[in-house]
């Protein structure tokens, strides 16, 4: 194009002004017709397809295109000016043009990181959430940020190329720093490390509800490289290092599935029918929305206690969120109508029997007879007597 705007039969000062005013007008005429073009043509085509990854891919496509055109423009013009100076002011154009590399690079990076990003949330947004698993949904986020990382790496060192920094000195550089930093690093790269075998393995998912070993019950809040974060019921947040966990026992209470036991324990009167009580039982916990009927719930007998029939009905809920609502909801079934059919819950009682002094029997004559007797006084649940040993002759306390 400068080669046909020499051509022109004026004089060259006229000519500068036409070769400045072409470069401009052609660049925004590019620039616009991109636009029109991706906006209007191209829209068309993609909209023909069935998902929405085009679409998307052609948005962050669009809004770069105009801007690299507009730098190549500028690149074009500062070229031009160069060349018809006489590298009367070298400096100043070689700085521009660093600029414009600078500004280039930086836009290419910022494209691509915005495709990867458009590309992994589709995937996460689309293929992932048929998955069966939630391995691609909690890797999908790390598998971003790396390749962000990278990208923005390769960017820098293209603009250390473009400048003559020697590259292959810097990574040299780089990997005897690196060793120096995993060194003094090392707990950090094993929390990373730590963080990677967990999305691999899977001991728990986000979401899941888990007992740490301190006894702590909360809910898998986000699995990160460095920390796993816990959010407890309290609404408080628990941030553990991912290496701390490779070496710690942790209780999933939603895996591998998501049922949980209710455990309903009560004691009823010795003169209680056992089988009217099952009955019962078993029928408040069918008539419980939330209680599964596969299992079926369950009924046991415990133990015949001090003052009471220990039984207890087990029954399976599809959620560990549903655990203590629903046996706080079995409890006030069973307790009204244990109270509407007269079946008694006993609490703890005891017999005490006072024992007249005088009709104490003579004191034993050795110590260990003394110590039997008083053994079979407490088996036989009562209170043996202080004795008084004063000169009045055996007087109670």
């Amino acid at each position: 194009m400068l080669d046909l705007i020499g051509k022109i039969p004026v004089s060259g000062e006229l000519r500068i002004v036409i070769a400045i005013a072409t470069i401009i007008v052609v660049t925004l005429i590019a620039a616009v017709l991109s636009r029109v073009i991706l906006a209007i043509i191209v829209k068309q085509l993609t909209s023909r397809t069935k998902n929405d990854l085009d679409d998307r891919l052609l948005s962050v496509v669009r809004s770069h295109v105009y801007y690299v055109i507009i730098l190549i423009g500028l690149a074009s013009l500062f070229d031009y000016l160069d060349m018809i100076t006489d590298d009367l002011v070298p400096k100043l154009f070689s700085t521009v043009d660093g600029i414009i590399w600078v500004v280039g690079v930086s836009i290419g990076v910022s494209m691509i990181i915005r495709l990867i990003s458009a590309v992994l949330q589709w995937y996460g947004e689309v293929v992932a959430s048929r998955t069966e698993t939630d391995l691609d949904d909690e890797f999908v986020p790390l598998l971003d940020r790396v390749l962000k990382i990278i990208v923005v790496v390769l960017g820098l060192l293209i603009v250390l190329d473009h400048f003559g920094v020697d590259i292959m000195g810097l990574v040299a550089v780089l990997g005897v720093g690196s060793l120096a930093v995993a060194l003094a690093a090392q707990e950090t790269i094993a929390n990373m490390i730590g963080g990677f075998v967990i999305m691999i393995d899977r001991p728990f998912r986000q979401g899941d509800r888990v007992r740490l070993n301190d006894g702590t019950v909360c809910i898998v809040n986000q699995i990160g490289i460095r920390s796993t974060k816990f959010l407890t019921f309290d609404n408080t947040l628990i941030i553990i290092p991912n290496a701390d966990l490779m070496k710690s026992t942790i209780h999933n209470l939603t895996y591998p599935q998501p049922q949980v036991r209710v455990r309903v324990e009560v004691g009823i009167g010795y003169d209680s029918d056992i089988n009217t009580v099952r009955t019962m039982m078993l029928d408040e916990a069918d008539k419980h929305p939330a209680v599964l009927k596969e299992p079926d719930p369950s009924f046991f007998f415990l133990e015949f206690g001090d003052s009471a029939l220990n039984v207890s009905l087990r029954c399976r809920v599809s959620d560990i969120s549903e655990q203590f609502r629903t046996a706080s909801e079995l409890r006030e079934q069973i307790l009204n109508r244990f109270r509407a059919e007269n079946i008694e819950i006993p609490f703890p009682q005891r017999v005490i029997s006072m024992v007249d002094g005088n009709t104490l029997p003579s004191l034993p004559a050795k110590a260990d007879q003394l110590q039997t007797d008083s053994g079979i006084a407490q088996h036989r649940g009562q209170i043996a007597p202080d004795i008084d040993d004063d000169d009045d002759g055996g007087g109670i306390d």
